[in-house]
């Protein structure tokens, strides 16, 4: 059974930043919303040429590729999607004159399908879901946040933070002119990040994916 983590923040906190620390040689990027890395260099590391990165943006179309690289390319270990939340936000403007509720019902089943079906590929893959995240408020306060979705109706019939084990946070903490960036481990603030007892020593970890990756993997060996 494959690893799989959820990477929620907003945007410019960190998360797209974190992915230059992996070996290019093992990771595969699936870019939903088809922009640019915020790395120097990165289009010359993840390239369709390189075998490691393809601009996909359908539910199903991204979980035939997920398959096809546990099943036929045993050397990528990791599997970025990137602004997964994507995901559901062109699909409902796609289907923005269909009236009715049933697209909302196969949004939600075709997100499931895709982190279920993520859960059962190789024991050696690590597949991370990159989200925006969303304010959720009581009373025009913010209580907490959540992953980003393609709205109420959505969130009626799955809860994204379920189907994951491990949600990590992306923040920023500023300090006079020095911003610090980090990952958060478990619930912090208004953050509801999670993870399995244990496999996180620290609550902030820095934004680095491939520690990220490597702790996890250790936790489950």
């Amino acid at each position: 059974m494959s690893k799989l983590i959820a990477l929620v923040g907003d945007t410019g906190n960190g998360k797209s930043h974190s992915i230059q620390f992996l070996d290019p040689k093992e990771t595969y990027i699936v870019n939903v919303a088809g922009k640019e890395l915020p790395f120097k260099g990165s289009s010359k590391i993840y390239n369709r040429e390189n075998k490691n990165y393809k601009d996909v943006n359908e539910a199903t179309e991204i979980q035939r590729l997920l398959q096809t690289l546990s099943d036929s390319a045993p050397q990528i270990k990791t599997v970025i999607i990137e602004d997964g939340n994507y995901i559901m936000a062109f699909n409902l403007i796609a289907k923005a004159t269909e009236t009715g509720y049933t697209k909302f019902s196969v949004m939600a089943q075709q997100m499931v399908n895709l982190i279920q079906g993520a859960k059962k590929l190789r024991d050696d893959l690590t597949i991370i879901y990159f989200s925006h995240q969303e304010e959720v408020e009581d009373s025009g306060d913010i209580t907490t946040y959540k992953m980003k979705t393609a709205g109420k109706m959505i969130d009626s019939q799955v809860k994204m933070e379920g189907l994951f084990t491990v949600v990590l946070y992306a923040i920023t903490e500023t300090k006079g002119e020095k911003t610090d960036y980090f990952f958060i481990t478990n619930r912090y603030k208004k953050y509801p990040a999670k993870s399995p007892s244990e496999m996180f020593m620290d609550l902030k970890i820095p934004n680095n994916m491939q520690v990220v990756v490597d702790t996890v993997n250790k936790y489950y060996e």
